[in-house]
């Protein structure tokens, strides 16, 4: 007991539904059926909905990370500190190619460390469910990506759900905290030309010959 070091690097943050509603020894015995007896060091409840778990090694609790199974249900641990993020996309077309994930994360500064990794249905394990995601450093200008990014598909251009670990509400346009897309001050208004918003919140009043037409 006394060489033991409970390490934030060695801590995983698990979401539940209600702490109330589940038992803490539960989760224990589940981590030390996966990672081994004495493994787990520390299983602490934060109210109202979270449990941190700390193990005897980073490299048990990136273990823990790939999935920990509770009375038969599922929970997704994450680090509570690591200087990587996890990027995951949703519903992608199987055909668009990982280079094109890639090059679209290096165009806001993130360093790419892992590969791009596909995941499969559980019940059809060479079946691909359409979610990947990446091992990432972000600079330290980069708080956090849009909640979502366009790819092409074979019927145009589409929109897709982005999630990572401390995600937070950015600007789509800049990436700023501070404001949305319809505030940056660096979009240009189609109906008066100038920056700082879009045309649906234009104050210019709109002259009668121009009236019904639609600006973007």
């Amino acid at each position: 007991m006394e060489n033991r070091r409970y390490k934030k690097e060695s801590t995983v943050r698990v979401k539940v539904t209600d702490l109330k509603l589940i038992t803490l020894d539960e989760f224990i015995e589940a981590v030390e059926g996966k990672l081994g007896e004495g493994s787990c060091f520390a299983c602490v409840p934060r109210y109202p909905s979270t449990i941190e778990i700390t193990v005897d090694s980073v490299e048990n609790a990136n273990l823990l990370c790939e999935g920990l199974t509770v009375n038969d249900l599922g929970y997704e641990p994450e680090l509570c500190f690591s200087p990587y993020i996890v990027v995951s996309f949703f519903n992608l077309p199987p055909y668009l190619e990982d280079d094109i994930i890639v090059r679209k994360l290096e165009r806001f500064g993130v360093e790419i460390v892992g590969p791009v990794v596909r995941h499969f249905h559980k019940k059809f394990p060479n079946v691909a469910d359409g979610t990947r995601h990446v091992k990432c450093k972000f600079p330290p200008t980069l708080r956090s990506l849009p909640w979502a990014m366009n790819f092409e598909t074979l019927e145009g251009p589409q929109s897709f759900k982005i999630l990572h670990n401390n995600q937070t509400k950015v600007c789509y346009k800049c990436l700023s905290p501070d404001h949305e897309k319809k505030e940056c001050p660096q979009i240009k208004c189609a109906k008066c030309r100038l920056f700082g918003h879009m045309a649906f919140k234009c104050p210019t009043p709109t002259c009668e010959n121009v009236k019904g037409r639609k600006f973007v």
